[in-house]
C-alpha cells in the first residue's frame, strides 16, 4: 500500500465494521498488497474523502458515531459518538465541517472535521440519506427519504432555505462536475431527478434501472447503481438520454469515478469492479471485506 492516500477508493463494509482502502494504482499494477482493512465503528455506511488531509470521515450507522481515519497510517484516530442513525456524511473543505445525515433524527448534525466536535444539529425532513456539498461551501443539500424532497441548506446561517420536491424516496445525491445541476436517484420511482439549480427547480426526470441508489459523474457521463436491477444505467449528461444499461454486479450501492474509471460497489458480491468510462468495459475487480456499501464520495483521485 502506497505511502501517499492519492489514488485511493475507500469503501465501507457495513456486515465488517471496517473500511477497505484500495490502493487503485496497485490493482491497475497487479502489486501486492491492494487492499488493506480498517477497524471503524458499528455497521459502517456513509463515506467522505478529505484528498487535501489524506483522510476519510465514516458514518457509522449501527454504532452511532463517526470515525476519522488517516489514510496515510491505514488508523482510525478518532471515533465520535453522533444522534442515533448516522448515514450520509459529506466534507467541507471550505468552513472545515463535516455534516452528517441521522436517518432516525430526521436531522443534519454539523462537525468540525478536525476533533469531529459537534457545531449543531439542524431538523431536516423525514430519515434523511445522501448528503452534498457546493465546491464554494455554500449551500449543503439533504436527500429527504420519507418526504421524497431535498433540503437546502445555507452554510452560513445553517438555516434550510429551499426544498425541492423530487421523486419517490430519494436517498443518493450528486452534483454536476460544472456545479450546475443537482442529480437525485429516487428509490421508489426507479427514475432521477435533475435539479437545475439556478432556476431552483427540476428540470427532467430520467427513468432508471430497478431502485436506483448512487450517482457519479466521469466522461461526460453520469452512471447510476441499480440495486434490485442489477445494472448501472449510462446517461449522457448533456443530452440526458441513456447511452447504457450494464448488467454488473449483483446489488451495486456506492459509485465513484477518479475521472476515467468509473467504481462500483457490490453488497452481494462483496467486490468493487473497475468500467472505463468510454468504452464501459470492465477494467478491474477488487474483493472488498463483508456487506460493502461505499455510500458517498469514496475516491481520492491522482
Amino acid at each position: 500500500m502506497s505511502a501517499d492516500a492519492a489514488g485511493l477508493a475507500v469503501v465501507t463494509n457495513q456486515g465488517g465494521d471496517s473500511v477497505s482502502l484500495v490502493d487503485l494504482q496497485a490493482v491497475a499494477t497487479g502489486a501486492l498488497p491492494a487492499v488493506r482493512e480498517v477497524a471503524v465503528g458499528r455497521a459502517p455506511a456513509g463515506v467522505a474523502v478529505d484528498p487535501a488531509a489524506g483522510r476519510a470521515f465514516v458514518s457509522n450507522a449501527e454504532g452511532r458515531s463517526v470515525s476519522l481515519v488517516d489514510l496515510r497510517s491505514g488508523t482510525q484516530t478518532l471515533q465520535r459518538e453522533v444522534g442515533a442513525g448516522p448515514v450520509g456524511i459529506a466534507h467541507d473543505p471550505v468552513r472545515h465541517r463535516v455534516y452528517v445525515a441521522d436517518w432516525y433524527r430526521n436531522s443534519l448534525w454539523v462537525l468540525s472535521d478536525d476533533g469531529l466536535n459537534v457545531v449543531t444539529e439542524v431538523a431536516v425532513g423525514r430519515a434523511p440519506a445522501g448528503v452534498e456539498v457546493s465546491a464554494d461551501g455554500a449551500r449543503v443539500y439533504v436527500a429527504e427519504r420519507d418526504d421524497d424532497a431535498v433540503a437546502v441548506l445555507d452554510a452560513a446561517s445553517l438555516q434550510v432555505v429551499d426544498r425541492h420536491l423530487v421523486g419517490s424516496h430519494p436517498f443518493g445525491l450528486r452534483l454536476s462536475p460544472d456545479g450546475a445541476t443537482l442529480w437525485v436517484t429516487n428509490v421508489l420511482s426507479h427514475d432521477v431527478s435533475v435539479v437545475d439549480l439556478a432556476q431552483g427547480a427540476v428540470v427532467a426526470t430520467l427513468p432508471v434501472g430497478h431502485r436506483p441508489y448512487c450517482i457519479a459523474f466521469a466522461a461526460g457521463r453520469a452512471f447510476v447503481s441499480n440495486q434490485y436491477g442489477d445494472s448501472v444505467s449510462v446517461i449522457d449528461a448533456a443530452s440526458r438520454q441513456t447511452v447504457a444499461t450494464l448488467p454488473l454486479v449483483t446489488y451495486p450501492e456506492g459509485i465513484d469515478s477518479d475521472g476515467h474509471t468509473v467504481w462500483v460497489v457490490s453488497w452481494m458480491d462483496e467486490q468493487m469492479v473497475g468500467i472505463d468510462a468510454l468504452t464501459l468495459q470492465r477494467t478491474a475487480t477488487v474483493a472488498l471485506g463483508r456487506n460493502p456499501r461505499g455510500f458517498g464520495r469514496f475516491v481520492l483521485a491522482e
